[in-house]
């Protein structure tokens, strides 16, 4: 399954990064966690609009 991560995740990758996984890993971990979105067009959109949110939210999480 092809996924864009939304924070830095070891060994798999930094925010923003389509990678991809074995779908009961981004089905049973990464996506319910809020980790991750699906590859989609809809996803890319969303992604675009709300990285510098999004870069703001890992930061503070990474920090606190």
């Amino acid at each position: 399954m092809e996924i864009i991560l939304l924070e830095r995740i070891e060994k798999l990758g930094q925010l923003g990064d389509v990678v991809h996984v074995k779908d009961g890993y981004a089905r049973n971990y990464l996506l319910p966690q809020k980790k991750a979105l699906r590859a989609t067009e809809e996803a890319h959109a969303y992604f675009k609009t709300e990285r510098a949110k999004i870069e703001k939210d890992s930061q503070s999480k990474r920090e606190g």
